[in-house]
């Protein structure tokens, strides 16, 4: 249970690290999915962190445990974009966006 807050924990911080890149450079605004993966799996691979072996599950190499866990930190990192957003913490309520400002209306 404390092994899936860990990651849950590292996803919210993997948002704001990509939320703060974001502000400060406009042109990453484009990538924040990718980014937020990217930032995950370099924060599993940092700490050597691997949900599966917390779990007693065998993969076939360590590295693809801890790589797998990076993924599902920047996985949960957009579920916790989507969520803040339904609760109004923050400006955006979905994932991405698909369309701006107010649909058309049919005659």
């Amino acid at each position: 249970m404390y092994d899936f807050a860990i990651v849950a924990l590292l996803g919210l911080a993997t948002l704001k690290v990509t939320d703060l890149l974001a502000e400060l450079v406009p042109a990453l605004a484009r990538f924040t999915a990718f980014l937020r993966l990217a930032i995950g799996v370099v924060v599993a691979v940092a700490i050597d962190y691997s949900l599966f072996s917390a779990f007693g599950v065998s993969v076939r190499q360590h590295w693809l445990g801890t790589w797998g866990t990076g993924l599902m930190i920047g996985s949960l990192a957009t579920v916790w974009r989507v969520a803040l957003g339904w609760l109004g913490a923050t400006d955006t309520g979905a994932a991405e966006p698909g369309q701006r400002g107010r649909p058309r209306m049919a005659a």
